[in-house]
């Protein structure tokens, strides 16, 4: 299903996005962000309690077998990712905000991330290993490059900022070129696959955002935070999923697994897409009215 060359492709664009993750704070954005938690507790409470479930209703709701299964529930259990901050920034929210919880829920993930496995895979696995100790080490190695870009940001502001764009540009094309190399190949799969899988694969960023926006708006946050965290914790690290199922499993359970986050990667770009123009859009006509109540 993923070739070598993918494979290969995948961890480095992988290190390449935490990279730029990483280079797009400063130690200083951090320090500030830890004087006034509340919105990044809130959020990445958030994150590990609306994508987990959600992914685990869906699976059992639409009666997945185990493989399909546990490989919707490591998407659901997965951090966010930058694409969600490019997201952002297109959809004229809080870019702040959305990476700093990116790399809050990324160091939460160390934690939480297996815990919800646990919680959720166990439930659904019947005789299917989940790979907590994998999913730990894959996390913890993923935050050196984040340390990294924190580092090099400090050093050289300019060189933080490249890589920073840099990062997010390339979790979006390493999707664009999975949708050209790897669907092709892949087509007879795809066809014969049922429409449970393709529900669960939309099913899960759409619910997810429509969930975190509800959830936002219970906590009284402003508009924009809203459509952040909408964004943010709808929009998990998909590469992040795919690379764990294949440091996890082989041969034909790995295929197995890998298809729910191999399509989740696919069509969240979709998705989102409709979304940040949705509230792109909402931004703009609040932008216009402003001037008529003056």
């Amino acid at each position: 299903m993923v070739g070598p060359f993918e494979q290969a492709m995948l961890t480095a664009v992988l290190a390449a996005v935490m990279l730029g993750m990483g280079a797009a704070m400063t130690f200083r954005d951090l320090g500030d962000e830890l004087h006034r938690p509340r919105y990044l507790a809130l959020a990445v409470a958030g994150q590990f309690a609306i994508m987990p479930l959600i992914a685990f209703s869906l699976a059992w709701l639409l009666r997945l077998p185990p493989a399909l299964a546990i490989g919707l529930v490591i998407v659901g259990c997965m951090p966010g990712g930058t694409t969600s901050n490019l997201y952002t920034y297109f959809a004229r929210a809080n870019l702040a905000l959305s990476v700093v919880v990116t790399i809050g829920t990324t160091v939460a993930a160390i934690v939480l991330a297996p815990l919800m496995l646990l919680l959720y895979g166990g439930a659904l696995a019947e005789g299917i290993d989940v790979p907590t100790s994998n999913v730990v080490a894959s996390l913890v190695l993923l935050i050196l490059p984040v340390l990294l870009g924190l580092w090099i940001r400090r050093r050289t502001a300019n060189l933080g900022a490249t890589l920073e764009l840099v990062g997010s540009v390339l979790g979006v094309l390493f999707i664009v070129l999975l949708m050209v190399t790897w669907v092709p190949r892949n087509w007879q799969l795809l066809v014969e696959s049922p429409w449970q899988v393709y529900v669960g694969a939309i099913g899960l960023p759409l619910l997810g955002m429509a969930a975190a926006y509800g959830y936002a708006g219970l906590l009284g946050m402003p508009v924009l935070d809203r459509r952040t965290l909408a964004l943010e914790i709808g929009i998990v690290n998909g590469p992040l999923a795919i690379t764990i199922v294949l440091l996890s499993f082989t041969g034909a359970v790995e295929q197995d697994v890998l298809l729910l986050p191999a399509l989740y990667s696919l069509f969240v770009v979709i998705t989102a897409t409709f979304v940040t123009i949705g509230f792109r859009r909402a931004h703009d006509r609040a932008q216009q009215k402003v001037p008529e109540l003056l």
